[in-house]
């Protein structure tokens, strides 16, 4: 792998879990909860991103034959709607229609698996682009795990509610350009 390919892989990864930070904000407030149970909270994000993420590749196995010749294009294409979804869930949350709150641990899981969903849709591309090999799980674990442990502990307001979209909707930019650089380059993914 280039190094170019390697920050192409990095901000891809980034850029993927930038769903994390709306469902996170505020479901630990610093001051309100330990600083054990934030963790904890982000590792539950973390593990449901890089099982997405496996469910995923799962499903891309399984049906990756039917692309053939046009797996590139259907990845891009890929790409593009993930983006695209990015963009809208963010102007959800600048409107604050996309707020949870829940009485169970259970929900813990439940914003985990929601916020997996572009992981999911991207990972059943991994034939085309799967940024690391292997590690890519490892990796989408990670920054999920970056992108959920500071989000947990801030709170609920209107700033928070801007940045928390503007988060996601960089995401769905850099998503984007990731795209057009995978379909227009013959840099090696």
């Amino acid at each position: 792998m280039t190094p170019a390919a390697i920050v192409i892989g990095i901000i891809f990864v980034l850029a993927l879990t930038t769903s994390v930070v709306p469902l996170a904000v505020g479901l630990e407030p610093k001051g309100e909860s330990t600083a054990s149970r934030q963790v904890l909270v982000a590792l539950v994000f973390a593990a449901t991103q890089a099982l997405m993420g496996f469910v995923g590749f799962l499903l891309g196995k399984m049906v990756g034959y039917l692309f053939g010749d046009f797996l590139r294009y259907v990845t891009f294409a890929m790409m593009v709607i993930v983006a695209v979804k990015m963009i809208i869930d963010s102007m959800k949350v600048l409107k604050g229609k996309r707020l949870y709150s829940f009485t169970s641990n259970w929900g813990y899981l439940l914003l985990g698996i929601l916020a997996g969903m572009n992981t999911l849709l991207m990972s059943i591309c991994c034939e085309g682009y799967m940024p690391f090999g292997n590690w890519y799980f490892l990796a989408i674990s990670a920054a999920a795990f970056l992108w959920a442990w500071p989000s947990v502990r801030k709170l609920y307001g209107p700033k928070m509610l801007r940045n928390t979209s503007f988060i996601e909707f960089s995401g769905a930019v850099f998503m984007i350009v990731v795209a057009i650089l995978y379909l227009f380059t013959d840099m090696v993914f």
